[in-house]
């Protein structure tokens, strides 16, 4: 998957700074703003959760704002709003992630916030209560769209038996069952441990940031290392069969995930499958878009994903159509899927599909915490910030052949996932 890198200002000026040997801080000096990134990977992904205990590193995350030994929930958010700084946290299947966004002037007194939040959280009983409310009430809402419902029902379909088959928010039954108890305790078992990876990017000094977030993060891995998990086997289906699961739905409009298990993002397979998603369905110029909405208009909205996940992909096409087009659209699927299998792209196809990726990688390393989010997050995937650099040349040599030859060894028996009218 090497190939010989174009120059990357982003790296070409990154460099590492190490706190021990359990946290590597890579610094991006940059004066085009007075904006100050900061995003802390964590390695306590979603995947690490039983499944009865779904949703609790969000919640707990989540709970670091709500109150600490000196603090109250109110008091934490005027105090962020009165410096103009902002503190998100974000859970995903193989890590978890803390942003921090803050102006040059207001760094001292962000960090003193972010420490006193890190350290000194304390799970108050009644924001907790609340916060457990909201947090359920969203995924209600989340499960009101079909395409979100249909995307839960696949991915627990496809990942059945395997830590990537429950959600990273949980289910309002498993958020529900959450203690506070339950939640600070895992908090505090869990967070501190393994190796984190911070991304920071603005006009700061290397040795002031660096003795700085060795401050905030003083106590971070000051615990035992978590047992080192290895990935699970890949799910593993009986040849020649169709998965197909059903949730019906009060609503005219049908939505279907049709997908694969896919190669995981350190697969020799990974860039040929990002561009073959490309073709298909990743874009608006892809075959399934102009061949299914376009020319045949069986369908409302239709697209393909491929999350880069760690341990196991999954190539995923999402449509939304109606009842009555229900084996029309089941029929064109088959049919593009088969000639991505048979007959290789165009050259023009391949070219267009790659200009359109190298585009959208670039377009996503605009912003300050967006390239702190890149470093982090690559650099905790044992990528390396490198392969930010290296990603636009890893694409260009990938070949027709090859394209055809992963739709060949992935698209095979399909799960299909559907939530709409009917039985």
């Amino acid at each position: 998957m090497k190939s010989s890198p174009s120059r990357s200002r982003l790296v070409q000026e990154a460099s590492r700074i190490q706190v021990a040997d359990r946290v590597d801080i890579l610094l991006r000096p940059s004066d085009a703003n007075a904006i100050v990134a900061v995003e802390i990977i964590l390695p306590m992904g979603s995947r690490e959760e039983s499944p009865d205990q779904a949703g609790i590193t969000t919640l707990a995350l989540r709970m670091l704002t709500r109150g600490t030994k000196r603090k109250s929930d109110a008091e934490i958010a005027t105090d962020l709003e009165s410096i103009g700084a902002s503190f998100t946290t974000n859970v995903q299947k193989d890590r978890a992630a803390i942003g921090i966004q803050t102006t040059l002037p207001q760094l001292s007194r962000t960090f003193d916030l972010v420490e006193e939040l890190l350290t000194e959280s304390c799970f108050p009983a009644e924001p907790f209560e609340i916060e457990k409310a909201i947090l359920s009430q969203e995924i209600r809402e989340e499960l009101d769209s079909p395409p979100n419902a249909a995307g839960r029902l696949f991915q627990r379909t496809l990942f059945d038996g395997h830590p990537y088959g429950h959600p990273g928010t949980g289910t309002p039954e498993t958020v529900e069952s959450l203690s506070r108890d339950r939640v600070k305790n895992y908090f505090e078992s869990r967070f501190g441990r393994g190796k984190a990876s911070v991304g920071v990017v603005g006009k700061v000094d290397r040795e002031e940031i660096g003795n700085r977030l060795e401050k905030v993060l003083e106590f971070y891995g000051t615990g035992e290392s978590p047992e080192t998990r290895t990935a699970p086997p890949a799910p593993v289906r009986p040849p020649d069969s169709v998965k197909q699961v059903y949730e019906t739905r009060a609503t005219e409009a049908e939505c279907i995930v049709y997908g694969y298990p896919a190669p995981n993002l350190h697969d020799p397979d990974y860039m040929a499958v990002r561009v073959l998603n490309s073709i298909l369905g990743g874009s608006m110029d892809s075959r399934l878009f102009s061949e299914i909405r376009e020319k045949q208009g069986l369908v409302y909205q239709i697209g393909s994903s491929f999350p880069a996940l760690e341990w196991q992909g999954m190539f995923a096409i999402t449509l939304i159509s109606t009842r009555q087009n229900h084996d029309r659209v089941l029929e064109g699927l088959a049919k593009e899927i088969h000639r991505a299998g048979t007959t290789t792209p165009s050259a023009d196809e391949l070219k267009r599909a790659i200009t359109y990726l190298q585009g959208t990688f670039l377009m996503s390393q605009e912003r300050n915490a967006d390239q702190a989010t890149l470093m982090a997050r690559y650099h905790s995937l044992g990528l390396g910030i490198e392969f930010i650099e290296e990603y636009p040349g890893m694409l260009e040599k990938v070949t027709p052949r090859q394209v055809q030859e992963v739709a060949q060894r992935y698209l095979l028996e399909p799960t299909i996932a559907i939530d709409g009218p009917g039985e």
